[in-house]
């Protein structure tokens, strides 16, 4: 029986083996099988770690207090859902991903009417803290500063403004005596896209002026106050031959609003005030400078009759292809208005004020969300944690959606462009007045286009007292704050 078992297992193994020989034949091949060993994909390490605890928050809900004149500051801060879109959706993870981090929830931002910081002035004299982190408009976040109404951020354990998510000159700028009530980071939109610039429409700039290469002269260090004033006045036109020039109908050299001429002050390296021996800022706009400056600007801006810069000018008459230069923001580059225009247009930092300045500035606050913490707050630990991984992440997040993405694949034409923007975001810096001086020196060029005024050193003489009495106030509260 065992020799019968043995040759019936011999025969199978030849016929098995007969069928295994016949299977290596195309088109007859048994299917193969795998063994798929699922892996997880490798962490990649954080280049810039923030260094926070790990902390569990039970679930606190996180308030910001911004205002309400523009949607661009509350929808910079904060998205209800992901839509689809580069920069909102970069807004909302970054959010989510701070909540899941320490289990707390970033609210929808309390708003403020307008400008209007009345409200919540109120609640916090009355020992409300309504909002962690408050961010109205600037200059009267410095109003709320002077109250004693903010923390002091110096002493916040887990705010580390030496990394990059800050902006230390900014924030050294608005600091005396190691003290620091406000800071500018990227926790937001508008602190990455709020800085100075001029943009300038390539077909006009083709078609008119094929020998100038804006571009050009910015790298050579030759995009100069004197140079930009040249070009404007070499441009216009009455188009409708009317013998009137009109916004409607006729082609301008520089249209911009108002509102964005102290920009070219902080462009040309003139600052209102600069921190003395002591380290007390004190006023230094007095000079032949300034008033070369304010001369300029008047010639350019306002004398020139194809110049339409004041309180009413937005971006129409740029949009439709009737003004070479405007004077903007980064901002604009991203809005519909402009993505929709339909002539190339290029950006360009503001004018340097002669060849010799080393570098090029923008100011870095105009309309950005400079941020403070209410000095009554409750849990001061809690809030600086979750402030630090908001900017932190915001500035692993958001600034690459809105700068490499938006910027500098929406908003910007060319590559120059990207190049351009790399030099305006780079230097963007600030005055201790344009908190403290309450729309005083500090605005001066758009105080001057605006009355039309020409001379520097009367309108100096007007402002100089109210100025200096308000800085004094200013610095006397910090030097007595504990």
């Amino acid at each position: 029986m065992y020799k019968n078992l043995l040759s019936i297992m011999l025969a199978l193994l030849i016929i098995v083996s007969a069928f295994v020989s016949c299977g290596g034949e195309k088109g007859d091949q048994a299917p193969e099988i795998t063994t798929t060993i699922e892996t997880s994909p490798a962490e990649t390490e954080d280049p810039e770690p923030d260094n926070l605890p790990e902390k569990d928050f039970g679930g606190y809900e996180f308030k910001l207090y911004c205002r309400s004149c523009c949607t661009s500051h509350k929808d910079g801060l904060w998205q209800a859902e992901s839509t689809g879109d580069v920069v909102n959706d970069s807004v909302f993870d970054r959010n989510k991903k701070v909540e899941e981090r320490f289990n707390c929830i970033i609210a929808e931002p309390l708003l403020s009417d307008g400008e209007d910081t009345s409200v919540i002035t109120a609640a916090l004299l009355a020992g409300d803290c309504m909002a962690d982190v408050i961010i109205p408009h600037f200059r009267f976040l410095g109003d709320m500063v002077l109250k004693q109404l903010m923390y002091d951020l110096a002493k916040v354990d887990y705010l580390d403004f030496s990394r990059p998510w800050w902006n230390t000159m900014l924030i050294e700028n608005y600091s005396i005596f190691g003290r620091s009530f406000v800071a500018y980071g990227t926790i937001d939109v508008d602190n990455i896209t709020e800085a100075g610039c001029i943009l300038f429409n390539k077909k006009l700039n083709t078609s008119y002026l094929p020998e100038e290469n804006f571009y050009k002269s910015v790298k050579d260090g030759a995009w100069t106050i004197d140079k930009m004033n040249s070009v404007v006045h070499s441009f216009g036109a009455d188009l409708d031959g009317d013998g009137n020039v009109t916004g409607d109908k006729d082609l301008f050299g520089l249209t911009g609003n108002s509102g964005y001429m102290f920009m070219y002050q902080v462009a040309m390296d003139q600052p209102t005030t600069r921190p003395n021996d002591d380290g007390e800022p004190e006023l230094v706009i007095n000079t032949p400078k300034m008033a070369t400056i304010a001369e300029k600007m008047y010639d350019m801006a306002v004398a020139y009759e194809y110049s339409k810069v004041d309180n009413d000018t937005d971006s129409a008459i740029f949009i439709d292809s009737r003004s070479l230069f405007m004077t903007t923001k980064l901002s604009a580059c991203i809005n519909k208005s402009m993505r929709s225009m339909e002539d190339d247009y290029g950006i360009l930092p503001l004018p340097k004020y002669d060849e010799a300045q080393t570098s090029y500035f923008s100011h870095g606050s105009a309309h950005s969300n400079m941020l403070g913490i209410a000095a009554i707050q409750p849990d001061i630990e809690r809030t600086g944690i979750i402030l630090e991984a908001l900017t932190a992440e915001g500035y692993k997040m958001i600034k690459p959606a809105v700068y490499d993405v938006a910027l500098k694949q929406k908003g910007a034409r060319d590559d120059d462009s990207a190049e351009m923007i790399d030099i305006i975001c780079a230097t963007r810096t600030g005055d201790f007045a344009d908190l403290y001086d309450e729309w005083g020196l500090v605005y001066t060029l758009d105080h001057m286009n605006r009355a039309k005024i020409d001379t520097f050193a009367s309108f100096y003489a007007k402002n100089e007292k109210a100025s200096i009495k308000r800085l004094s106030k200013a610095i006397d509260l910090f030097r007595e704050m504990p």
